[in-house]
């Protein structure tokens, strides 16, 4: 397959130090263009990557007809406007989470690139490891019985004042930041869309939540209790639990490259422990959104998977303002 030839918008430090070398890793993809606020942070980024192009303005890596797809690195409450951008400008998009704020934002987005006949794909890497791919598998196999709950948390101190993730104008706080990967696992183990939420928070002095917690209701009885903090130790962690048993993921959102531990605990029956090998599931991303580029497949988590976890998290949103619960919008 010939490699898709990949421009990266934004330098921040998982564009430098996960999208740009799984790029150069896979055997699908090539780093083309590296665009920054400036040219000359560009360039810096540019030669730091191994980038043979660098643009100091969004607009002339967009511009560029050499590059095919972009990987949008931007803070959140930058990405409808650039992903809009992107799409017509004729390329794909791999857009870090969260793919917008809104629910119709989200909408746009999708209709867009759909009018372009371009793929767009919401950036959560973590479902491209095989630990989650083995959960799923366990789940769909009746392992545990029908999953009745999920328990989700990640959190982590964000230490620095001036650091985009305080801003309410870029889309901070913790909701989009951790909270929502708590969010779209429970939508994945589940397989459903939850239809009505209720979610509180603690404020910062900037307005943005730093941490918060929610329950999510889902059609076929299911329940999720998410928690995502951004003034707190380092901690992760999934539980699903069936009629019959539970699963537990003991890294299930940051893995890095160490092994992962998938416990399964049936009912009467001591625990089971499978051990999934160290993986590069950013690697795995990359290589799946370019298959996905070249042989236009339907991509195994598409721009529909990003809008629900959109709209799952307005609502949260919305929720803890009102301090009521409130019903999933997808209109």
């Amino acid at each position: 397959m010939k490699p898709v030839r990949w421009g990266i918008i934004g330098c921040g430090s998982i564009a430098s130090s996960a999208i740009a070398p799984a790029i150069a890793w896979s055997a699908e993809g090539e780093l083309l263009a590296i665009a920054s606020r400036t040219a000359e942070r560009a360039a810096s980024k540019a030669l730091e990557l191994g980038a043979p192009r660098a643009y100091g303005s969004y607009e002339e890596l967009l511009a560029d007809p050499d590059v095919e797809a972009v990987y949008l690195g931007l803070p959140n409450g930058l990405h409808a406007h650039w992903a809009a951008k992107t799409a017509a400008a004729g390329k794909h998009a791999l857009c870090d989470k969260s793919l917008t704020l809104d629910v119709a934002g989200a909408r746009a987005l999708r209709e867009a690139f759909r009018a372009h006949d371009l793929v767009l794909v919401e950036g959560f890497m973590v479902r491209h490891h095989p630990q989650w791919t083995l959960a799923r598998s366990l789940v769909a196999n009746d392992a545990i019985g029908p999953v009745r709950h999920v328990r989700a948390w990640f959190r982590a101190t964000l230490d620095r004042d001036d650091d985009h993730r305080w801003s309410k104008t870029l889309g901070g706080g913790a909701l989009f930041d951790v909270t929502c990967y708590a969010i779209d696992a429970a939508r994945f183990v589940i397989g459903e869309e939850p239809v009505r939420v209720l979610g509180t928070a603690r404020w910062a002095k900037t307005g943005v939540d730093e941490a918060t917690d929610a329950l999510l209701e889902f059609p076929g009885g299911a329940v999720a209790s998410v928690h995502g903090s951004l003034r707190a130790p380092f901690e992760q962690g999934v539980v699903i639990v069936g009629e019959r048993g539970r699963i537990v993921l003991d890294k299930p959102f940051v893995p890095r490259w160490e092994r992962t531990e998938v416990a399964i605990h049936v009912r009467r029956e001591g625990p089971e422990i499978q051990l999934v090998g160290g993986a590069n599931h950013t690697l795995h991303m990359i290589e799946h959104v370019s298959r996905c580029i070249r042989d236009r497949a339907l991509p195994l988590f598409p721009a529909e998977g990003g809008f629900g976890n959109v709209a799952a998290c307005a609502a949260v949103l919305e929720s803890c303002h009102r301090g009521a619960a409130v019903d999933v919008s997808r209109s």
